[in-house]
């Protein structure tokens, strides 16, 4: 553990100032996406729009997300990163604004449609940048860093955004009014990020770098692939759409908790992600990659079988907690493998292709989520979610196991391409 935290810190001093720079604004760009995450819902709530118009305001902005991620990697692999940067947080923060400024659902849709293709561009830069900007030496722990400190952000927003609301609460005159202060709170944090960005000392892309290109014959050749790697992320993204969104209005409607309860729940979760990143890579390397995103989901259902039927708030808190940290651990593993298994010139192609398979799920399923809450209910909805969960670990499980065989005289395993189901 000591030596495991020597380098970590060995590496982290080798860091460019240009990472530096990047990772402060990405925390910073964090904050204002978890203050949004814990508040919209509940904001839009006391506005008075039912849980159906809800769902279609989140689908909205995963609808910009998925049409605008493959073609912004096309874009982020040819030009340099640092105008887009600062053109996607203006964006963001505009449509933001607009959002939580509009009271026509219409008009909403639009604006989150907008600021979902905006949030795309800085997401989607992070894995360019990275490379551009770092040696192999640091490389896996930059990446690792950026996920963690995306996490701690979170952290950082989901308390804030609870006992900010509570506080301007009294000096807003109402609770809808302290919501929109803490949002445009939030926006305003978001916004300071252009400092890390506007000092960052940008390079184009080096004629060494792959640039993604999709080519018949490409897809004909790893079309299956393709299909396969995006299976899981699909499927899990269906089954978190129908009922994530919607969990702080969860904990409001079935328990009547607090704003400043919800944030803490919510920052007790990223807790619980924090500790399943960390972890992950160690549960990795004894039990496989593949074997420990499925072992991970399946073991987040009897959590999920708790929130849906449980009536007993600390009860749904720990296994609101539990699943959270189970289902996300076996997020970056997936990436991992998926650029594991994938060719260099590919891999921003695939990369893309994963984000496009979670958020057009998603798209898909908090509209209908919405809608099932509001006539049924959430256990109904969660059960739902559960069959989803349930469907891709074994889909994932069946594409993929065969390719991790256990190294001989180790441990650990090695990944084996050519036995990728096809």
């Amino acid at each position: 553990m000591k030596a495991s935290l020597r380098e970590y810190a060995v590496s982290i001093k080798l860091f460019t100032k240009n990472a530096r720079l990047y990772l402060f604004g990405s925390f910073l760009i964090g904050i204002n996406h978890s203050v949004f995450q814990v508040l919209l819902n509940l904001y839009l709530k006391e506005q008075g729009f039912p849980e159906g118009e809800i769902g279609l305001i989140a689908s909205a902005g995963a609808v910009g997300m998925t049409l605008m991620a493959v073609p912004a990697a096309i874009l982020l692999s040819r030009v340099r990163l640092k105008p887009i940067l600062i053109t996607a947080v203006l964006a963001g923060a505009t449509f933001s604004s607009l959002v939580i400024s509009s009271h026509i659902l219409s008009l909403i849709l639009l604006f989150s449609f907008c600021n979902g293709m905006a949030f795309t561009y800085f997401r989607v830069a992070a894995g360019p940048f990275y490379m551009r900007n770092s040696s192999p030496r640091e490389r896996t722990h930059l990446f690792s860093f950026s996920f963690g400190s995306y996490i701690l952000s979170g952290m950082v927003g989901s308390l804030g955004a609870g006992r900010l609301s509570t506080v301007l609460e009294a000096s807003a005159g109402s609770l809808v009014q302290a919501y929109q202060y803490t949002l445009f709170t939030g926006i305003g944090i978001s916004l300071l990020s252009l400092i890390p960005i506007l000092l960052i000392v940008a390079h184009s892309p080096s004629g060494e770098e792959n640039r993604i290109i999709i080519s018949k014959e490409q897809i004909r050749k790893r079309g299956s692939f393709y299909i396969k790697i995006c299976f899981a992320n699909f499927f899990v993204g269906m089954g978190a759409g129908l009922v994530i969104p919607f969990l702080n209005l969860y904990f409001q409607d079935r328990f009547s908790v607090s704003v400043q309860s919800i944030g803490i729940f919510f920052f007790l979760v990223q807790c619980a992600m924090l500790i399943g990143t960390m972890s992950g890579p160690l549960l990795a390397k004894r039990f496989g990659l593949v074997r420990t995103v499925v072992f991970t989901q399946l073991a987040s259902i009897p959590f999920m079988l708790t929130l849906s039927y449980s009536y007993v708030l600390p009860l749904a808190v720990f296994a609101f907690i539990m699943r959270g940290g189970l289902m996300n651990l076996g997020v970056p593993i997936v990436t991992n493998l998926g650029m594991e298994l994938s060719d260099k010139k590919e891999q921003g192609l695939v990369n893309a292709l994963l984000m496009v398979a979670w958020t057009s799920a998603w798209m898909i399923s908090s509209a209908i989520g919405g809608h099932l809450i509001e006539l049924y209910g959430y256990t109904f909805t969660m059960n739902i979610t559960i069959g989803f969960y349930v469907v891709s670990s074994i889909a994932f499980y069946q594409f993929f196991h065969n390719t991790e065989v256990r190294e001989v005289g180790s441990h650990g395993w090695k990944l084996v391409r050519e036995e990728v189901v096809v």
